[in-house]
Formats: structure tokens, C-alpha cells, sequence
């Protein structure tokens, strides 16, 4: 009888750890999903607002250009984060749609703001940190680089 009880302390030990790894396991793992999906959230918050004021931006070039008699010269250098939550981005121009797109590398979030400007927009991308947006004389665009 003695054997029995043995067994069954040690059978009660094993499943009592078993349980709490396989608790303690899912807890990690619903967690780590949690902290992502909250991670892309914030990207894509701070992308909507950066790319929010570099629309603003291009919009005053645009307004300097229209006002402009003849050979407008206007730039517009803004200083942004370099990187959002850990995250470095890149601001492009789409001008075929009108559009500013923001996206964020690791991980990858994606984010578009609409264009209404009267001068054309040049195709052409700027990394996060000091962003320009210039009126190039040459092509007759609005245009954005890192400054």
C-alpha cells in the first residue's frame, strides 16, 4: 500500500507541473500577441499623424507656388521622429493617386493620406527624420527628400 502512495505523490507533482507550464505557456504566447498587435497599432497612430503634417506641408508649398508670379523657389524642411515605436519608415509620393503613403519596416504597417494640391507631385520618397518638401524648378513638381 505504501508504493501506491508513493506513485501517487510524484503522478500529482508531474501533472501539477505540467498543467502550470501549459498555463503559464499560454499566457506568454496570448501576451506576445497582444504586445504586437498594440505595436502596430501605435505605428500606424504616429504614421496617420506624421503623414498628416507632411500632407500639411505640401499643401503650404503648394499654396507658395500657385501665389508665386514667375520661377517659384520654395522648401519646407520639418523635422519628424526617425523612427516610430523602434520602427523605421519611408514617406513616398504616388502621384498617379494623389496619395502620400507611410510605411513602417519591422513590423511592416502601411498608411495613406490623400493629396489635393494644384501643382503636379513628383514621384519621390524620404526616410523618417528631417523630411523636405521643395517645389523642383526643373520638372515643375512638388517633391519630398530627407533634408
Amino acid at each position: 500500500m505504501r508504493r501506491n502512495r508513493a506513485v501517487s505523490t510524484t503522478l500529482s507533482y508531474t501533472l501539477s507541473l505540467a498543467i502550470a507550464s501549459i498555463l503559464v505557456s499560454g499566457l506568454l504566447i496570448a501576451g506576445g500577441n497582444f504586445v504586437e498587435d498594440r505595436q502596430e497599432q501605435v505605428i500606424r497612430d504616429e504614421l496617420e499623424v506624421i503623414g498628416q503634417q507632411v500632407a500639411a506641408d505640401i499643401g503650404r508649398i503648394d499654396r507658395l507656388v500657385v501665389a508665386a508670379d514667375t520661377d517659384p523657389t520654395a522648401r519646407l524642411n520639418h523635422t519628424f521622429p526617425a523612427r516610430v515605436s523602434g520602427s523605421g519608415y519611408r514617406v513616398s509620393i504616388a502621384p498617379a493617386a494623389d496619395e502620400l503613403t507611410l510605411e513602417s519596416t519591422s513590423p511592416e504597417v502601411s498608411v495613406t493620406v490623400s493629396l489635393t494640391t494644384w501643382t503636379d507631385l513628383g514621384d519621390s520618397t524620404a526616410d523618417g527624420g528631417v523630411i523636405a518638401v521643395f517645389y523642383d524648378e526643373s520638372s515643375g513638381q512638388l517633391e519630398v527628400r530627407n533634408g
